[in-house]
């Protein structure tokens, strides 16, 4: 997955709305409020006239309990509880704004709801809701006291920078009809949220409580947000860390598989239907288990092991899980205090290497560390702080600062190469370069300046990256992209647009998306020759996948997947045959 941590855009690119009502209510809350009532029949509309997609809009950002509004909550959201207390939809500035239920405008560029450069707050009486649109571009189209009828024109969308290029999206709230109390816009309108969040430009994570590992970590399971009350995310124990200590993002391991046939078959079974499945993920060596956190009684949260033939899970150890190199021969553990347990599997060799409390990614030949160290804070709208990009050996020795970024982030491309992403300042392009940290003098050299690239993934052995760049000046040219990781490689665009991951070093895993459809197809595309062909029918194997979560085995012939209408935990084998 790529990296959360993209500075001075990507992250910035999670709605900034700091919420300052002019006399807000005090509302006492325990930090537990029930979980919030659908509004049965009721239903709403979506915002935007046309369908989802790179050259329109697209997802962006969960309400609730996301680890952005964790990281950022006291700046950005703190009248909201700490919560994301609406729904992003990214689009470029000036797309047809839409009323989404029959109202009376309440509001106009109200600066109390904190949402600028524009914002409308329509009254729904007789359903005891309102609706805000904010970040509009221009003053409303609509004027105070006015009746707009569903569906009709409010206003364009804009960008509360005021840049067109930072941040452009539209910001969509629920209140209550006194304003004070926000809901889930997801459960208002009637879309196929999980299929439109498959894919978008933030990595839509939940922030996870270790110590209530279930709570708030589903779409539909989000809280109600009262204005002015006491803070729903301040955990002393989260998961995934802060994002300023966070681990820089490891590729798949190595894996070179013979392309597939044309008859390859496909099958689906469920592997565990009754526990907590959300967010599994795979070990290097272990192809017949995926790994989770799971609430113990009486303990810890700790880390099981699910075995894919469905046997009752095994506690492993205590959470936060240790993390392992791509090829499975090395682990870092942490030990607190600012202290990480690094070890060598193939000779039992163990170490403690203090980086100050930040999280290492191994190299994906298990025999180096890399990890960042931020000089600040970031701030949404605003140049992200420096970052110095660290290497070290495995046993803490040779520790050296191979590159400092005026913003960005690193993560490895190979055993010894990294790839730097550099946001370049007050745009919408990125700068990717190539660092060969065994060089005998190391210097980063270009592989492209790009124009709103997202989903940057790395294969296997590092030789291809895949991105995707959305709402191009041109929109022929918006649509998923791979480059070969050599200078003066010119990329190649897929003929597709969806969620993908990497199957081996030169092909890709691909999931269909389609706002009007309930399933995905899986689909795949070997890079080197550019067709992409369907491996699946939703008519005949439906694939429903929860907010993404979905991921290739490590040897790239399986894929697991959490389903959103019963969150089971299903497994796709793809068999090539003979």
């Amino acid at each position: 997955m790529t990296r959360y941590r993209n500075l001075a855009l990507l992250l910035s690119l999670a709605a900034a709305v700091l919420l300052v009502l002019a006399a807000p209510r005090a509302a006492a809350q325990d930090g537990t409020p029930g979980e919030p009532q659908p509004p049965g029949d009721l239903s709403f509309s979506l915002p935007f006239a046309g369908p989802p997609g790179p050259t329109t809009w697209l997802y962006e950002q969960h309400y609730g309990n996301t680890t952005s509004a964790y990281n950022y909550g006291s700046q950005w959201y703190m009248y909201g509880q700490g919560m994301h207390f609406g729904v992003d939809l990214e689009a470029p500035c000036g797309t047809p704004v839409l009323a989404i239920a029959d109202g009376v405008v309440a509001l106009i560029d109200a600066k109390g709801f904190g949402s600028g450069p524009h914002n409308a707050l329509i009254d729904h009486p007789g359903t005891g809701y309102a609706s805000l649109y904010g970040h509009l571009m221009e003053v409303p189209l609509v004027r105070r006291g006015q009746v707009v009828r569903r569906g009709e024109q409010i206003g364009v969308s804009g960008d509360p920078d005021l840049t067109c290029v930072s941040r452009p999206h539209l910001h969509l709230e629920i209140r209550s009809a006194d304003y004070q109390t926000l809901y889930n816009p997801l459960l208002f309108i009637d879309q196929n949220w999980h299929m439109l969040a498959s894919i978008g430009p933030v990595y839509n994570a939940f922030q996870q409580d270790l110590d209530t590992p279930y709570r708030w970590m589903r779409l539909e399971d989000q809280p109600e947000i009262h204005i002015g009350g006491l803070p729903l995310n301040n955990y002393t124990r989260p998961w995934p860390p802060k994002i300023e200590l966070r681990a820089p993002v490891n590729p798949p391991p190595y894996r070179h598989l013979n392309p597939l046939p044309d008859d390859v078959s496909v099958t689906l079974t469920t592997v565990n239907e009754d526990a907590w499945n959300i967010n599994s993920w795979w070990i290097p060596g272990d192809l017949d288990a995926v790994y989770m956190i799971n609430a113990v009684p009486g303990q810890q949260t700790g880390v099981f092991r699910q075995s894919l033939d469905g046997s009752q899970r095994t506690y492993i150890e205590s959470a936060p899980p240790t993390q392992y190199a791509p090829n499975g021969l090395a682990t870092a553990r942490y030990l607190g205090g600012g202290t990480m347990q690094v070890m060598r599997l193939d000779n039992s060799a163990v170490w403690q290497v203090y980086l100050d409390g930040y999280w290492p990614a191994i190299s994906p030949d298990g025999t180096r560390l890399l990890w960042e160290v931020l000089s600040g804070e970031i701030l949404p709208g605003q140049e992200g702080p420096t970052v110095a990009v660290w290497v070290c050996n495995l046993d803490g020795s040779l520790s050296r600062r191979v590159q400092r970024l005026g913003s960005g982030w690193s993560m490895w491309l190979d055993a010894h190469r990294l790839l730097l992403v550099k946001p370049v300042a007050y745009s919408a392009d990125m700068q990717l370069y190539i660092l060969d940290i065994d060089a005998l003098q190391p210097a980063p050299v270009m592989l492209g300046q790009f124009n709103y690239p997202r989903g940057i993934k790395v294969a296997p052995g590092g030789k291809w990256i895949a991105y995707y760049t959305p709402f191009q000046a041109n929109p022929g040219s918006s649509g998923v992209y791979v480059v070969r990781t050599q200078p003066g490689a010119e990329p190649r665009k897929l003929n597709f647009f969806g969620a993908y991951e990497w199957r081996d070093d030169r092909s890709l895993y691909t999931l269909s998306y389609d706002g009007s459809q309930d399933a995905h197809a899986l689909g795949y595309i070997d890079v080197e020759q550019g067709e992409h062909r369907l491996l699946t029918d939703p008519d005949d194997l439906p694939i429903r996948v929860a907010n993404g979560d979905w991921h290739v085995s490590p040897d790239g012939e399986r894929i697991i997947f959490v389903d959103p209408d019963d969150y089971a935990l299903h497994l796709l084998t793809i068999d090539p045959g003979e």
